[in-house]
């Protein structure tokens, strides 16, 4: 036994060890020295990114608040602090963004640019920023590879960083929530700057030495600062710390050219890469794989390698999947792209020349001249002769390359001014002086030449491209200067009649011209006289009562004519071509005026339908002598009857009805109900109960039956049972009632094409009443006008679908805003619609709109039977549910009588995502007032409490005033309360 160990009990055991005690944040303040010693232990405590945190946040300022020059002093010697910290962690952006609050990072960054920056230092656009000093080239290179992160950050990610209550020194509170996203609006803002600024430093030649700790030293505060963040690198004047001009050189850690320059290939290319820049993306994430070995093992390297070369394989992806005919061409990313960017950068200037230069080489591939393409023509700014040029030179490239070209962007260069036309005409002559593609080209040509207006430009603009054979096959046959027998008046030695007729068929299925239909057709029938042209298509249909007259008609030419004019107005009103359909059913009918009383009759049927379906006959003028809208409907109508008129298809009868519910003509609509289709049946009940709203009557009869026949819509049928083969029951079936008038779907479809402000809000009513009657849902029913109308019970509630109720009302209250947002009673339908499925924030807004419109922005409190309790509470609600909780307070002052329990609830909520005291001005309860006052008292929240004591000290809320005054303080409190709502949600 060792003799040097004791063993009595009553001995003191050896002291623990004592635990090592965290510095405090001031403590750094007192001694300046101690923040390198501290940072230089194995495991600080706290870390270098938790004094960060606090350095930032000592240092930030409350808005509006007198700073002494102690106060000052202090501000600076933080900021410093903070910077240094921030240079002992290498300026790795990655670790700031993952370890702080984005709004700390921006304003850690915007320090560092503000202290290294001379006085007076102003970046422009031709600025030589490589030239600047290490340190400022340094700062502003790294706020604005942050400014980019940030932005794909927030593009990408899910969930919001950091979005909890921060507590600052001073006691106050900040929403970092919304600061961040104020961060984040203005990164977006001056996002162009960011870029130009780091492209710009792509051309440095030299190493950079990087600013450390000892680079910042203390100075006194400034006299002035700017307020406004240094997004693209413009600083007036300098901040609390500058750069220290004697620092040896020889003594700051140095980034050779390549490492700097990899650090900004890797961030321009994720942006290229998210902007779906892919041939520039992959330029620069080429250029930072080949720079990256020099930064590896580096302090300053805060690029993932594996990041990287997925960023490269999906930039391979892309690439195959955008040019998937040359899988194993390899897309260039040569000078034309980076000119065309800069072009494009510079509001597109030069960028024909480019294009067409472009078409010459074929360096950039198809998906990249699309994506311009798209982008020059959405631009509203841009000169509508750029976009004709860059469409004209993006349909040469593609005709090139043998690729297929939208049909509509054809017909955009067919409709181009003739100075365009002209640029047309040089291009393609420029194209043909080359050589190259010829025959691509020629197809392009004989495309074109299908408009009879580009084919006679074209004519006379490549006459010296072209020779007169070339000219004579891609125009198909229209050369000005001959006629059309000398064109087809030649030997059969050398001409094939075939080919000639494949090709006029050809133009005739594509041409929707009258004109041309009718030079065609001559052509045809020289060609191959005693033969029907109008079956070349086996898809060409016509009315059988059409079909009837025209094979009673001896002349086949005029037959043929006027199969193709009907056919294709046809086709030109299935894709709404209105204005060429119309045309085309006048020249009929100007074939037909002295031939067929009753195809000319019906053509004017069709003509009236196309003007029905374009709109243009509700804004029709009838001249004198000639008949009204109303009065060809009438007609249109009878023809339905009349057993010596050609009977008017469905769709026209309907649409005849819906315009007459539409221009109010409720008479006319209810009489129209002998034709027996489904829409005038259902017109004619719409029309009566809005003939005797209108009159003034109060129309219990006729709502009666339009609320059967709706009921009878929403009814099903008997219910039928699916059995399996074994015989059980495996499926239950709901058919539609075939009593209805409609089926649901045609019943929707009816809706939709209403425009009346009055059916429209007959049946919004209507279906509302009806959706609140199934549902049963007092707290969250619709509101909705004419509440009188409607029966307030449902005898067989189990036999009417309310899901299919809801589908359509929601869908009718959509269609009723597009028609009108201005009606305040159908947006408060909407906020109540959006309320009941706990949409809220969308609920709030409708209600404020509404409420908006009716007062004229709120320049006097809602009145109380617009907005009532019920309102109020709801809004209560919906402010409670996104965490308002100071609005939820102010609101509960609009209840008759006060509703302090759940005020007084919402007062103690901590996390609170509104503007806080900033909204104490609005309160004219005095009870709220002092409540506010205890409860800041207790919290020891001083400057709330100050901002409580001030509002309550206004001398309007005086008790003793007189009710006029108080009265007045009320209303306008109230209105600058609901003003700040409607801009914040609106």
């Amino acid at each position: 036994m060792n003799p040097d160990i004791d063993l009595d009990p009553r001995a003191t055991p050896p002291p623990r060890p004592r635990t090592p005690v965290s510095t405090l944040w001031f403590e750094f303040l007192l001694d300046a020295s101690l923040l390198q010693k501290h940072l230089a232990q194995e495991n600080p405590e706290p870390t270098a990114t938790q004094l960060l945190v606090l350095f930032v946040a000592q240092s930030i300022k409350t808005t509006g608040e007198e700073e002494s020059e102690q106060q000052k002093r202090k501000s600076a010697s933080l900021k410093c602090l903070a910077l240094q910290v921030a240079a002992h962690l290498n300026w790795n952006i990655s670790r700031l963004q993952k370890e702080l609050p984005l709004f700390m990072v921006h304003k850690a960054l915007k320090d560092f640019v503000e202290s290294v920056s001379p006085p007076n230092l102003n970046i422009r656009p031709h600025t030589d920023v490589c030239s600047l000093e290490d340190s400022v080239l340094v700062a502003l290179a790294v706020y604005n590879r942050w400014c980019i992160r940030t932005l794909l950050d927030s593009a990408y990610s899910t969930k919001s960083n950091k979005t909890s209550i921060a507590n600052i020194a001073n006691g106050s509170n900040m929403n970092v929530a919304g600061i961040n996203e104020m961060v984040i609006k203005t990164v977006k803002d001056t996002l162009q700057e960011s870029v130009s600024f780091l492209e710009r430093c792509l051309k440095i030649n030299r190493d950079i030495s990087i600013p450390n700790m000892r680079t910042f030293q203390e100075l006194p505060p400034p006299t002035t600062t700017t307020e406004l963040p240094p997004t693209n690198g413009e600083t007036e004047t300098s901040a609390m710390t500058n750069h220290r001009q004697d620092t040896e050189r020889e003594s700051l850690p140095v980034l050779s050219k390549d490492q700097f320059l990899c650090l900004l290939y890797y961030d321009l290319g994720s942006l290229y890469f998210h902007q779906r820049l892919v041939v520039t993306a992959t330029e620069m994430f080429n250029r930072a794989a080949v720079t990256l070995p020099s930064l590896s093992g580096s302090v300053y390297c805060d690029i993932d390698s594996t990041t990287l070369q997925g960023y490269l394989s999906a930039c391979v992806g892309c690439q195959r999947l955008l040019t998937p005919d040359q899988p194993s061409r390899t897309v260039p990313a040569g000078p034309i792209i980076q000119k065309i960017e800069k072009s494009r950068q510079d509001g597109f200037k030069g960028i024909a020349e480019l294009l067409e230069e472009d078409n010459c080489k074929l360096q950039t591939p198809l998906s990249y001249r699309d994506y311009l393409l798209n982008i020059v023509l959405l631009q509203p700014d841009v000169n509508i002769e750029i976009k004709h040029h860059v469409l004209i030179l993006s349909v040469i490239r593609r005709y090139k390359e043998a690729s297929i070209m939208p049909p509509h962007h054809l017909e955009a260069i067919g409709s181009a001014s003739q100075k365009n036309l002209e640029v047309l005409g040089t291009f393609l002559k420029r194209e043909f002086q080359q050589g190259t593609n010829k025959n691509k080209l020629m197809t392009l040509v004989r495309c074109l030449c299908c408009d009879e207006r580009l084919s006679k430009h074209l004519q006379q603009s490549l006459q010296d491209s072209l020779t007169r054979e070339e000219l004579l096959e891609v125009c198909g046959g229209k050369m000005e200067d001959d006629s059309v027998e000398q064109k087809m008046c030649v030997s059969s030695e050398c001409d094939n009649v075939a080919l000639q007729l494949g090709k006029l068929e050809q133009r005739l299925l594509l041409s929707n011209s009258n004109t041309d239909l009718e030079n065609i057709l001559a052509q045809l029938h020289r060609l191959g006289p005693g033969k029907h042209y109008s079956n070349i298509n086996s898809k060409w249909q016509i009315e059988k009562s059409y079909a009837f007259i025209l094979d009673g008609m001896g002349d086949k030419k005029t037959q043929d004519m006027l199969f193709l004019l009907l056919v294709k107005a046809q086709h030109c009103t299935q894709i709404k071509n209105y204005s060429t359909a119309k045309s085309l059913l006048q020249t009929a009918h100007a074939l037909v005026r002295d031939t067929s009383f009753k195809l000319q009759k019906a053509l004017l049927h069709e003509v009236l339908y196309v003007e029905l379906l374009s709109g243009e006959a509700d804004n029709q003028t009838t001249e004198a002598g000639k008949q009204t809208i109303a009065q060809r409907i009438q007609a249109c109508l009878a023809s339905a009857k009349s057993e010596r008129d050609i009977t008017p298809r469905d769709k026209m009868l309907d649409e005849c009805v819906i315009h007459l519910l539409n221009s109010g003509n409720w008479i006319d609509a209810m009489g129209a109900d002998f034709i027996g289709t489904q829409y005038s049946m259902l017109g004619k009940v719409i029309a009566a109960v809005c003939h005797d709203l209108s009159i003034g009557n109060e129309a219990l009869k006729t709502s009666t039956c339009l609320w059967n026949a709706t009921l009878q819509i929403f009814s099903s049928g008997n219910k039928q049972v699916k059995r399996n083969s074994a015989g059980k029951p495996t499926a239950t079936v709901q058919r539609e009632s075939m009593l209805a008038i409609m089926f649901r779907s045609d019943f929707l479809q009816f809706l939709k094409h209403l425009r009346s402000p009055l059916c429209l809000s007959v049946m919004l009513s209507c279906l509302v009443k009806l959706h609140n009657v199934l549902r049963d849902d007092s707290p969250n029913e619709l509101s909705h006008e004419h509440t009188k109308l409607w029966p307030t019970t449902v005898t067989n509630v189990s036999s009417i679908n309310v899901d299919s109720v809801t589908m359509v009302m929601g869908q009718l209250i959509s269609h009723v805003i597009n028609v009108n947002p201005s009606q305040p009673s159908w947006l408060r339908t909407q906020a109540d619609l959006h309320y009941g499925n706990n949409q809220y924030a969308s609920a709030l807004q409708f209600y404020l709109q509404s409420a908006s419109i009716i007062t004229g922005f709120f320049e006097m409190p809602p009145p109380r039977d617009v907005w009532n309790d019920q309102v109020y509470r709801r809004l209560i609600k919906c402010c409670s549910q996104l965490q308002c909780f100071t609005l939820v307070a102010l609101l509960c002052q609009f209840l008759q009588p006060v509703d302090y329990t759940t005020a007084f609830k919402a007062l103690q909520e901590k996390t609170c995502y509104d503007a806080c005291d900033a909204l104490y001005d609005c309160i004219w309860d005095v009870t709220l007032l002092e409540y506010l006052i205890c409860l800041h008292g207790k919290r020891n929240e001083v400057e709330k409490k100050q901002r409580a004591i001030q509002a309550m000290s206004e001398a309007e809320l005086n008790t003793s005033n007189p009710e006029n005054i108080l009265s007045a303080a009320t209303q306008w409190r109230a209105c600058k309360l609901l003003r700040a709502m409607t801009k914040q949600y609106l």
